[in-house]
């Protein structure tokens, strides 16, 4: 058992104050780590706004995306030790829902919980992590399955953004729509995932990759990445100027802004036979309606199909280290994905959390241990 300091939220719409917990031993099957640094993500926004992902009681403890060195492991843990560098994975199959008895993981309605070794000081309460892991903190408990070891040339202030924003953009390009060499693609919203969509479609060999959003910011990052085309939805019919830059649309479109109405754009956007996925959290409650029929981009007359990626839909004892690799080999740009490094304070994170909703950063990366996190 120690005491260490997390990032809790009391209530819905409650305000994010760093507080002393108490951790306990790690059970078996179990890995307690010391976190080096932790990416700030719309997703702790919006547990925040609506609660956190579950059947989880408040308070909770803030942050999924984080990196860290093991410093204790429990009993029966065989792939890590003490020592270890690690980033913390939400989205590990369970191994135990319908769709992993079935054979089909990377569809995992993630049944996996966090072990309950994490308590607040000043009343003994119980904490869950935002999306079971908890990173905005100095330590954690997690599951043996959601730590994922990484090559020591890869810094952890880097790493911490495998754990969800990249590699939910780059999975649902590889994973999610298999996209292929020589494809068509169009994303809609340039924040950290619709840049990391960006990067995995690029990376699977897309041609030609046309990125959509209404700030001229995020579309000067998306040219940096390489988007070969950019549109201002801003000033002109988004679905419009993509049929018009490609001639009757393109193979696959993504969604990563959250919204609806941008989910009707996607399938809007696309060419005969094309696919949309949607990415982006939407709020509680949402309805899509489509154009199904009758029209000149009619999903039912194009034959269109749209799919849902949770997370990438990853599995992240293999695709996390095949995307370190990656950057070690200077395919996926995870340095520019590092808008500032933010110190662990309040105010701190209330800047972290300001500048994300302004539009101001890709990431917002707290380091909690400067020496660990490189």
């Amino acid at each position: 058992m120690r005491t260490a300091q997390a990032a809790i939220v009391d209530r819905r719409g409650g305000t994010a104050t760093i507080e002393p917990i108490t951790v306990d031993d790690p059970g078996p099957g179990e890995v307690l780590v010391r976190l080096a640094a932790s990416g700030v993500c719309h997703s702790d926004l919006w547990a925040i706004e609506n609660g956190n992902w579950g059947d989880v009681a408040w308070p909770f403890y803030l942050g999924h995306e984080g990196a860290g060195i093991v410093e204790q492991v429990g009993d029966g843990v065989t792939t890590m030790a003490a020592g270890d560098r690690v980033v913390l994975s939400w989205a590990v199959p369970c191994g135990r829902c319908r769709q992993c008895l079935r054979g089909v993981p990377r569809r995992c309605g993630h049944e996996l919980v966090q072990p309950p070794r994490l308590h607040r000081d000043r009343d003994g309460g119980a904490l869950t992590g935002v999306l079971f892991c908890g990173t905005l903190g100095t330590h954690t408990v997690v599951t043996e399955a959601q730590a994922i070891r990484m090559p020591d040339e890869i810094p952890l202030s880097r790493a911490c953004l495998l754990g969800c924003g990249v590699s939910t953009g780059v999975g649902a390009a590889i994973q999610t729509a298999q996209v292929w060499p020589g494809a068509t693609v169009a994303i809609i919203g340039l924040g950290g995932i619709g840049l990391g969509a960006l990067q995995g479609a690029l990376i699977a060999g897309a041609t030609r990759v046309i990125a959509v959003d209404v700030a001229p910011a995020k579309l000067e990052w998306a040219t940096g990445f390489g988007a070969t085309d950019v549109v201002d939805a801003s000033q002109v019919d988004a679905v419009h100027a993509v049929h018009e830059l490609t001639d009757g649309g393109v193979d696959i479109a993504f969604e990563a802004v959250g919204r609806a109405e941008c989910v009707s754009q996607a399938v809007a956007m696309l060419a005969y036979a094309g696919t949309a996925v949607a990415i982006g959290v939407p709020p509680i409650p949402s309805e899509v309606t489509l154009d199904w029929n009758g029209g000149p981009t009619s999903a039912y007359t194009h034959k269109s199909s749209l799919l849902i990626s949770d997370g990438g839909d990853p599995l992240p004892d293999q695709d996390f280290p095949q995307m370190a690799q990656w950057y070690l080999d200077g395919r996926l740009d995870l340095d520019a994905m590092v808008t500032r490094e933010l110190g662990f304070t309040d105010q701190d994170l209330t800047e972290s959390f300001r500048a994300m909703l302004a539009g101001e950063v890709i990431r917002s990366v707290v380091i909690l241990d400067a020496d660990a996190a490189g």
